[in-house]
């Protein structure tokens, strides 16, 4: 695996994650940057070479299709996809293109994770500067930091540049996804495909949304929905000790029945967490993973403040 400069590759603290649940959607092209201006919730005029961002992509009633982190690197814009929908998503996206100088294509193999050990931040000054979002980009190489976790880089580069690197085994991609969710950071799969607005999955918290860019799909029913005023249903974080994960779509339970969907969800030490869109009216009560109450909900902190639950 190709990594930047000032990555330790013999350094114990660093764990080589395969990110097989991901794909890298790149848009090329001349008029690259006017296209996915009118198509994401991002301003295409934050990212820079050394800044990346979170955005979302919607359809005309406002649902998100695709939500991931939004970087500039080899003459093109990148987003990162789930792999579950990432073929579908390309294929829409080029529906769009029309007479548009743009091409839409996905990378042939996944991004890879460096994580960091659980007593050890990255602290790697020369590689990127420690702001969130950071990215850095050289021959053959980006490297930036995922969107509210300093402690996970996403790598991309043509392997293997080195003899050796730090330790790959399967089960590091299940930290890495439960490290996803202890950030709230939400995916859109395709069970979820259409089914929120972004303020649902608090992509408006996470700077994922500019409201001043100007036009782009769906973007009045995103603002019709911040100028209402109190919005019903977020996405919050769950704990549960049932013995399986539960789908991303699969519904939560509250006394009047279905009170969310979850988003995703990742195996922890007891059970498992979860993201869940859910309505902020059945907090009041239980909440469970399953229809028949078996398996009660935890709601656990998120490292971001929910507006409506202040």
């Amino acid at each position: 695996m190709l990594l930047p400069p000032g990555i330790d590759s013999s350094n114990p603290r660093w764990r080589c994650v395969p990110l097989d649940h991901l794909r890298l959607l790149r848009v090329g092209g001349a008029d690259r940057g006017s296209f996915l201006q009118g198509q994401l919730t991002q301003d295409l005029r934050t990212i820079t070479p050394t800044r990346s961002a979170p955005s979302g992509w919607t359809n005309a009633q406002g649902r998100l299709l695709l939500v991931g982190q939004l970087f500039a690197w080899d003459d093109a814009c990148w987003l990162t996809a789930p792999a579950s929908g990432a073929e579908a998503l390309a294929r829409r996206l080029r529906q769009f293109v029309l007479r548009a100088r743009v091409t839409v294509d996905l990378a042939p193999t996944p991004p890879r994770g460096l994580l960091a050990a659980a007593d050890a931040g990255i602290d790697a000054p020369d590689v990127l500067p420690p702001e969130p979002l950071a990215c850095r980009t050289g021959a053959g190489w980006c490297v930036l930091r995922v969107a509210g976790d300093g402690a996970r880089l996403i790598v991309l580069g043509e392997p293997p540049a080195l003899a050796a690197g730090p330790a790959m085994t399967p089960a590091d991609s299940g930290a890495w996804l439960l490290a996803d969710v202890r950030a709230g950071l939400p995916a859109i799969d395709p069970a979820n495909e259409a089914a929120f607005v972004p303020q649902m999955v608090n992509l408006d918290l996470l700077g994922g949304v500019h409201f001043a860019k100007g036009c782009y799909s769906g973007q009045e029913i995103i603002n019709r929905t911040r100028h209402l005023g109190r919005i019903k249903r977020r996405m919050l974080r769950f704990g549960c000790e049932a013995a399986a994960t539960p789908p991303p779509g699969a519904a939560i339970h509250g006394a009047a029945g279905e009170a969310g969907r979850v988003v995703t969800a990742a195996a922890a030490p007891r059970g498992c967490e979860l993201l869940a869109v859910t309505q902020l009216e059945a907090l009041a009560g239980p909440l469970f993973a399953d229809a028949g109450r078996r398996w009660p909900l935890t709601q656990l902190p998120l490292p971001y403040a929910i507006p409506e639950l202040a």
